[in-house]
C-alpha cells in the first residue's frame, strides 16, 4: 500500500511483510512518468513488531501520514517531511484489529476514523456488529487518543471513505450479515452523518446485491474497499 505527499513529490510505502517503511521520491518528467528513487527506509518495529502495516493515508492539509498497524492493534503518525519524525501512536484496543482509517475536518471537530475488524456482541439491535474508533486530532502530538467508538452496524468493517463536505461517511465490510437480521446473507456498505464527528449518526445499509451473470446469479462478495469521487473534485483519488 502506498500513499503521496501533499505535492506527489514523495510516495510511502508500507508492508504486510516486514516492519518497514520505504520512502521514495517520485521524480515524475514532463511526461508524466515517474523515475522512483528510494531516499530513507524507516525501520517501524517498535511500532508494529509483527510487521503487518496493511493501510496508509496522508492527513488532509499534507503533514503527516498515518498507518494502522493490524496485528499491533494501534495507528501512528509520522511527519510527511524529512527527516519523517514520528508525531503520535495510538492503542485502538486489544484486539480491535484496525483496516483502514479516514480523516474528517469539519466546523464541529477533526478526527481519524478507524475501522476495526473485530466483530462486538451487543450491537445495533441486539446484533454483532463492528465498531469505529474515533481519534481526537485536535489534541496535542503525542497526547491523541481513543475518544469515542460507534458500531458500523456490519461485520469486519474494512474500506471507509467521506465525502468531499467531510459531512457524510461510508463504510465497507468484509463479511456477510448474520441470518435472521436485516440484509441477511448480505455484504452490506453503511452511510453514517458525521456533521459532528464525535456523535456519528446511522443513516442507512446499503446491501450489495448480486450480479445476473449468463451462469447464474453471482452475490457480491467482501466488500473491503470504496472511494467516494465527485468528478471535478481534486482529492486523493486522484
Amino acid at each position: 500500500m502506498s500513499k503521496y505527499d501533499a505535492d506527489g513529490r514523495i510516495a510511502f510505502v508500507a508492508s504486510q511483510k516486514v516492519s518497514k517503511i520505504d520512502i521514495f521520491k517520485v521524480n515524475q518528467d514532463s511526461r508524466g512518468y515517474s523515475h522512483p528513487e528510494r531516499i530513507k527506509t524507516i525501520d517501524i518495529t517498535e511500532q508494529d513488531k509483527f510487521g503487518f502495516t496493511p493501510f496508509l493515508k496522508t492527513s488532509p492539509d499534507g503533514q503527516e501520514v498515518c498507518f494502522s498497524h493490524k496485528l499491533a492493534d494501534a495507528v501512528s503518525s509520522r511527519s510527511a517531511k524529512e527527516p519523517f519524525n514520528m508525531v503520535d501512536i495510538v492503542s485502538v484496543g486489544r484486539m480491535a484489529r484496525p483496516n483502514h482509517l479516514e480523516f474528517v475536518e469539519n466546523s464541529n471537530g477533526k478526527v481519524v476514523y478507524v475501522s476495526l475488524a473485530r466483530v462486538d456482541d451487543n450491537g445495533p439491535g441486539g446484533t454483532a456488529s463492528s465498531q469505529i474508533a474515533i481519534i481526537d486530532r485536535s489534541a496535542a502530538a503525542g497526547k491523541r487518543k481513543v475518544v469515542g467508538t460507534f458500531f458500523s452496524h456490519g461485520h469486519e468493517a474494512h474500506g471507509i471513505w467521506t465525502n468531499p463536505t467531510n459531512k457524510l461517511l461510508y463504510i465497507a465490510h468484509e463479511q456477510d450479515e448474520l441470518p435472521g437480521t436485516f440484509n441477511a446473507g448480505q455484504t452490506v456498505a453503511n452511510a453514517f452523518d458525521v456533521s459532528d464527528p464525535f456523535k456519528p449518526e446511522f443513516i442507512a445499509q446499503i446491501p450489495l446485491g448480486s450480479l445476473n451473470l449468463p451462469s447464474g446469479e453471482l452475490r457480491n462478495k467482501k466488500s473491503i474497499n470504496l472511494v467516494y469521487v465527485r468528478p471535478g473534485y481534486h482529492g486523493q483519488t486522484g
